[in-house]
């Protein structure tokens, strides 16, 4: 039977007489509809919570009256909605490890001692466990808090809100009409040196404003702060106050503005920042005010505005939704699903919780992990950039402590723990093909593998109007939108050199002729070399006169005549290099989608390629197959569209030092696809979004892969 009314551990507290301590005091918190007791230790500034029929025995320890003797009093008045007797044993526990109890009996100095000892060492396993953002108490802030609390009351009021009100939405308004001022070329900005230096003495400042936000609102509802340090965030010490005491005001609405608190000071000040940075000239003062909003402003947005993350966000979701704990309770249901549902332990204890509560559960706890991993990787590749050493060791410690240390205590729950006792066969069972099934899906079995990759549609390489030889144009034949007829004489060009030497060559051609007609019935010998001197010369003469006859430039295909350069008014005298685009003739439909491809997919592609299939990006709907028609040979930087790279709205990283955006940061291959017949009057240069289905692979050797192509890529390891 669950929760069995009867405990064999009863003994060890049944003839206690404990009480609770005289600074603790109790509140009553309905969350959820539930009533819930709330004990907030004011020397500490912890609050714990119990449920109704916990209390009803904890209230009462006074000194006077065993354990035994409470607990059947309040059997005798509740019935079977008293406390069991493992639940009173868990509420004692909690109220000794929490140091709110004193008893008729001596104290054990030993186990004091040991108690404070094992505290001490879980503040530190616990920064051990974010070693990205460590904890160091230095003061106690609250008389100071005290002390200057009632000049600032009024800024908890109505009068404080309608204040904030007014600076902060004209502010979002103002930073919208800016937006293209304050993003541009943000990453060049934010990561020059000079300016790191700027954020590294901003970012204290505004956080000292942070967290005495947090605590003056903690103030001005009656709760004590009592810890204020220093805390290491990503190695750059920052100022943290514990308003922990926030858990024991009633009203949710109250908890979620202490909580929201710090992030309504940071939007302050940013605003008034804004209003600044608007109002002086480029400077040293207006560098300044723009960390001012980048740190109060979009740090404060998405990371303590994160409710997947154990900063502020989270504190405000946990108190709107009245799930107090809501991260740890996650993960414990998780475990408390596999015991039942995995292990088959039908006789464990029920997990306390509402449905409602059970559906946050299910859903906060894997998004929650996600969110966590992916912040840890993302700061621990951006250190790794300047510090490879010190960025690979914080990756390693994540993985340890998110994933090792997890998977660590859950094998150590199902070889060691006395709840599975009966039922130990099974889940060791269950837990090692679960292990053997991961290894499996992910490094023999093999699994569907693609290569995402963009394109244009692209005109034909006879359809570009390209100067054949280094020339001058002379005149432009056709009209810029003319509909035109393959061979027909678009540009003529001239170049006086090749002229002359075309008609010097002539000359010399007939020069050697007549010589030859000459020595016909002379000597043989002499015959043969005059005949000899003339083929030589004939050749010479043939190429020449045909890069002449290329001076006058065609249309390769019958379409539309575009120029590229300049309007047709301005081309002549223009000097056109061999090779140098010109124009377009553009046909009544498209064949043709150019794709770029990076260097460090190329090689899948060319040793697995099983399909492609794309889609017009304004058509998104439409998938269809296409066939692979030529591959460029070598490497490129040219893009073949600007369209492709990631300032337009594309995937390829463009070189920041090209201000035309036409070359990419890294060697790309270009890829020409048949365009399906559906697609071929979608409009040249329209972006197409491209799908290369690959040779399958086990899942897990994909990751690595793409883990090694980014160490190569980016540490250059």
């Amino acid at each position: 039977m669950a929760n069995p009314f009867h405990s064999a551990s009863w003994f060890n507290v049944a003839g206690l007489k404990p009480r609770l301590k005289s600074h603790v005091r109790v509140r009553r918190h309905r969350y959820r509809g539930r009533l819930w007791y709330v004990i907030d230790d004011g020397a500490s500034g912890r609050a714990h919570r119990f449920p109704r029929g916990a209390y009803q025995l904890v209230g009462r320890l006074d000194g006077s009256r065993t354990v035994e003797q409470l607990w059947h009093s309040v059997v005798a008045e509740s019935g079977e909605d008293a406390p069991t007797q493992d639940e009173v044993i868990t509420a004692l526990g909690m109220l000794h490890a929490a140091d709110l109890l004193t008893s008729d009996t001596l104290p054990d100095t030993g186990e004091i001692v040991e108690r404070q000892r094992k505290q001490r060492n879980q503040v530190w396993l616990q920064n051990l466990k974010s070693p990205m953002s460590l904890r160091v108490p230095l003061v106690d802030p609250d008389a100071f808090l005290s002390r200057t609390m009632p000049r600032l009351r009024w800024v908890f009021g109505w009068a404080g809100l309608l204040l904030w009100l007014a600076v902060v939405v004209p502010a979002v308004l103002l930073a919208s009409a800016h937006w293209g001022e304050l993003t541009g070329n943000m990453a060049d900005r934010v990561l020059a040196i000079g300016n790191l230096a700027l954020l590294s003495l901003c970012y204290p400042v505004i956080k000292l404003i942070h967290e005495l936000g947090h605590g003056y609102a903690t103030k001005a509802r009656g709760r004590e702060v009592r810890e204020m340090g220093i805390m290491l965030l990503v190695f750059m010490p920052v100022p943290y106050v514990d308003a922990s005491t926030a858990n024991s005001v009633p009203g949710k609405w109250q908890r979620a503005l202490i909580g929201a608190a710090g992030m309504m000071a940071e939007l302050f000040v940013a605003a008034l920042a804004l209003y600044l940075w608007l109002a002086i000239e480029p400077g040293v003062v207006r560098a300044i005010l723009f960390n001012v909003m980048l740190i109060a402003g979009v740090s404060t947005l998405l990371v303590n505005g994160n409710p997947l993350l154990r900063f502020d966000g989270y504190y405000i979701l946990a108190d709107v939704l009245e799930i107090p704990n809501l991260a740890s309770r996650a993960n414990r249901f998780w475990g408390h699903l596999i015991d039942k549902y995995v292990f088959r332990l039908r006789d464990g204890p029920l997990f306390d919780a509402t449905e409602g509560e059970k559906a946050w559960f299910l859903v906060y706890g894997p998004l929650a992990f996600i969110a966590r991993m992916t912040m840890l990787f993302g700061i621990s590749l951006f250190i790794a950039r300047k510090f490879f050493f010190v960025g690979v060791m914080i990756a390693l410690w994540s993985v340890w402590t998110g994933v090792g240390l997890p998977v660590w205590k859950m094998v150590t729950h199902v070889f060691a723990s006395p709840h599975l006792s009966r039922n130990r066969t099974r889940a060791v069972r269950m837990t090692m093909g679960a292990a053997l099934a991961v290894l499996l899906a992910l490094f023999v079995i093999p699994a569907p593998h693609h290569l995402a990759a963009q394109g244009i549609v692209w005109l034909p390489e006879e359809a570009h109007v390209r100067a054949a030889t280094d020339a001058t144009i002379t005149s432009v034949d056709a009209a810029e939108g003319d509909e035109v007829r393959r061979g027909q004489v678009l540009i003529e060009t001239t170049q006086p050199v090749l002229e002359a030497e075309v008609t010097k060559l002539g000359w010399r051609l007939r020069e050697l002729q007549a010589q030859a007609d000459a020595e016909l019935g002379a000597d043989l010998v002499k015959r043969e070399l005059s005949q000899l001197d003339l083929a030589d010369a004939s050749k010479h003469y043939a190429v020449q006169a045909g890069r002449l006859d290329q001076l006058r430039i065609p249309a390769g295909v019958d379409g539309r005549f575009v120029l590229a350069k300049a309007p047709a008014g301005d081309l002549p005298g223009r000097f056109v290099k061999q090779g140098e685009l010109i124009g377009y003739v553009t046909p009544g439909h498209a064949d043709v989608v150019r794709v770029a491809v990076s260097q460090d997919d190329i090689e899948l592609l060319r040793a697995g390629l099983r399909g492609v299939r794309l889609w017009v990006a304004s058509r998104p709907g439409r998938v269809l197959p296409a066939k692979v028609v030529r591959e460029v040979p070598g490497g490129t930087y040219d893009l073949p569209s600007r369209a492709l790279a990631t300032d337009h709205g594309g995937t390829v990283p463009a070189d920041p030092r090209d201000t035309k955006g036409m070359h990419s940061l890294n060697r790309i291959f270009l890829i020409d696809l048949a365009l399906p017949p559906e697609l071929r009057q979608v409009r040249f240069g329209t972006r197409v979004n491209v799908r290369f289905a690959l040779r399958w692979e086990p899942l897990g050797w994909q990751a690595l892969r793409r883990l090694r192509q980014m160490f190569l890529a980016r540490f250059n390891v």
